[in-house]
């Protein structure tokens, strides 16, 4: 009863004095007069006259909605019938899965419907992008009840539908479907019940077959499989089932745990398949267990570059765990074992306890010798233990109470950058467009730690989890069923660390490689000078150096190794003095220390030489004598046969003794 002319949706006027008796002739002319029912086009030589059906009065529109339909929604679907285009892969592909013909058909069309559900959504984005004020939910809720309209069509002469399928009517679950459709094809439409008869079929040395063949770590999709199994069927013997009968068939719970780990990796089938334990915390008390945990500070910094920021700051954090407490930390731009050394030591400093217990990650600052050194040492010594967590097995704590100390704390700031721009909820991804527009307020790093400072102590005072008082007051106050104490003389002899490898000791003196930095330390004597009797016995030797991190702008101490594998301290080195390049600069004191660092190489020679001297007066052996005792073999003997010779140096051989 519809019909678009001249771009417009008008219906016959006959119709709203005829057919529905809406006025009369003589009123339809009168309204048409004034202006309020516009006429489109005249009657006359076998036409209808026709009114554009949006000028009708709202009563009227009502009464040819009712009767006819609502003519937008109609043109709305025949457009989306005019966007289904023939597709005779899907038909073929359907066909070749042994299902039911009413089934091909739903699913035929289901495709059909979902490339141009695309289509349309993608013509949708193009008029945002040129302006056009088109709101996405809306317009999707408008296609989505057009296509819900077409499983109400029916040939004529059938009581089918023409246009079968099952999508659902909410836009947010058909934007689901379409996006499984794009990434998985064709197979996505097929529900998981169909197959599974087929699917029986697969046993034997055909599933030894497919599950060797779908386990190679070249991670072949199921259509290769498919093709692949279809090739050697015959010859060996193995039953005809479909594609979607092996995918039914791998997804199986028996065959997944299998597959998984041969395609994945064991990381990757832990923590899908492995086993996990469940710790009873009810055991633990404050000190009992501590981890330590290292990782990038998600903040933004100023810094002195072409975008006016960074992010670089590296955080390790100990907790105590049974408390929550934070009781070290460090913070730095590097990431090295250094960071956790200092952020241990802190946690020892500010309880003077020894845990039972200490866990860490496998990154290789932990696995490094020193920090296995020191961890040994730092445990309580009888029943202490250490060790590290498997990555992704879900063994350490450390990890679920960082997320919270992040979540709860540290991203709340206006400048963290949360958790980076590649993370999968989008909540934990920066708004780089805010950072960058005030990143002329980002703090600098001196000002960043005071902060993270304040971050610690608000951690530790806020309420506990599981008990009504702060995680500091659970760590004061809350009984230790074990307690390993360390004294003030034992802390500070704990946290000194040797050097892996020892260094030689140079002319110039010791270079140590400690954390990625090279170190310059010399022997000076109680008067701070170079130490002359240390160079003469130790120069050119090999030591290991003892070292604490924050006393590296003080002095180290040197070790040498003995036969017995054991190490003996020999001497402190402090830092290389330096001296200054450009004279103009120097005061007198710089000055007169240069000098006596010049005059060093002067007095070992002199004591040398001495020594050479007094050597050859207590010996008797010298060049002098050399050549005394050469110029007399010249005269005596060189002229004499070999006889003669033999017989004048066996006798002042007999006068010598």
């Amino acid at each position: 009863m519809y019909e678009t002319y001249q771009n417009t949706i008008t219906v016959p006027a006959s119709m709203l004095y005829e057919n529905l008796g809406l006025m009369s002739y003589s009123s339809y002319k009168q309204q048409c007069a004034r202006g309020k029912i516009n006429k489109i086009r005249n009657g006359g030589n076998g036409r209808q006259a026709l009114v554009e059906f949006r000028t009708l009065p709202i009563l009227f529109k009502e009464a040819v909605v009712k009767a006819f339909g609502d003519p937008n929604q109609k043109d709305q679907l025949e457009r989306l019938i005019d966007k289904l285009e023939p597709c005779p892969d899907a038909h073929d592909f359907f066909i070749g899965k042994g299902l039911l013909p009413e089934r091909v058909k739903q699913y035929y069309v289901e495709s059909q419907i979902l490339k141009a559900y695309d289509k349309l959504i993608y013509n949708i984005r193009v008029k945002q992008t040129n302006g056009m004020a088109v709101k996405m939910g809306p317009a999707k809720a408008e296609i989505c009840a057009v296509i819900q309209e077409l499983q109400k069509i029916t040939p004529a002469n059938s009581d089918q539908p023409q246009f079968p399928h099952r999508l659902p009517s909410n836009y947010r679950a058909l934007d689901n479907k379409l996006k499984k459709f794009n990434k998985d094809g064709l197979e996505s439409l097929i529900h998981k019940a169909v197959g599974n008869t087929n699917s029986k079929k697969i046993k034997g040395k055909a599933a030894d077959w497919l599950l060797a063949f779908y386990s190679l770590p070249n991670k072949p999709v199921v259509p290769v499989l498919y093709i692949e199994y279809m090739r050697i069927r015959a010859v060996k013997g193995y039953p005809v089932v479909t594609e979607s009968a092996i995918t039914k068939w791998l997804a199986e719970p028996a065959q997944e745990k299998k597959w998984y780990l041969a395609r994945h990796g064991k990381a990757e089938w832990r923590n899908k398949f492995g086993h996990k334990m469940a710790r009873d915390k009810s055991s633990l008390f404050p000190n009992a267990y501590w981890a330590i945990d290292g990782t990038k500070l998600d903040w933004a910094h100023f810094k002195d570059n072409s975008n006016g920021m960074g992010a670089d700051i590296k955080i390790d954090v100990v907790f105590d765990v049974y408390s929550e407490k934070i009781v070290g930390y460090n913070f730095s731009e590097t990431e090295s074992h250094i960071d956790h050394f200092k952020a241990l030591k802190m946690a020892v400093n500010d309880t003077l306890k020894r845990p039972f217990l200490f866990t860490y990650d496998g990154q290789s600052g932990h696995t490094s010798k020193p920090m296995q050194e020191l961890y040994s040492k730092v445990i309580d010594q009888t029943k202490g233990q250490h060790y590290k967590h498997a990555a992704r097995q879900h063994g350490s704590p450390v990890e679920q109470l960082f997320s919270r100390f992040q979540q709860q704390i540290l991203n709340l700031k206006w400048f963290s950058d949360k958790q980076g721009v590649r993370t999968r909820k989008m909540d934990s991804r920066p708004n780089m467009d805010f950072l960058l527009e005030e990143r002329h307020q980002l703090h600098k790093l001196e000002d960043l730690e005071k902060i993270f400072k304040s971050c610690i102590v608000e951690w530790n005072t806020s309420k506990h989890p599981k008990y009504d008082e702060s995680r500091l007051s659970v760590h004061q106050n809350h009984e230790e069923l074990l307690s390993s104490p360390i004294s003030t003389l034992q802390f500070i002899d704990l946290f000194w660390v040797f050097t892996p490898e020892a260094k030689n000791y140079d002319t110039d003196g010791i270079k140590p490689i400690i954390g990625k930095t090279k170190y310059h330390f010399e022997v000076y004597d109680d008067e701070n000078e170079t130490d002359i009797d240390f160079r003469d016995q130790y120069c050119h030797k090999k030591f290991y150096t003892q070292y604490d991190p924050d006393q590296m702008d003080n002095y180290v101490r040197l070790f040498v190794k003995m036969p017995n594998g054991t190490r003996k301290y020999i001497a402190d080195a402090q830092p290389k003095r330096l001296t200054k390049v450009l004279p103009a600069l120097m005061t007198p004191e710089d000055k007169a220390q240069m000098w006596k660092d010049q005059q060093v190489r002067k007095t070992e020679l002199e004591r040398v030489e001495k020594y050479n001297r007094q050597l050859q007066q207590r010996t008797g052996v010298s060049p002098a004598s050399l050549i005394e005792n050469q110029e007399l073999e010249f005269k005596i003997g060189g002229k004499l046969p070999k006889e003669e010779r033999s017989a004048i140096e066996a006798n002042e051989w007999l006068n010598g003794m």
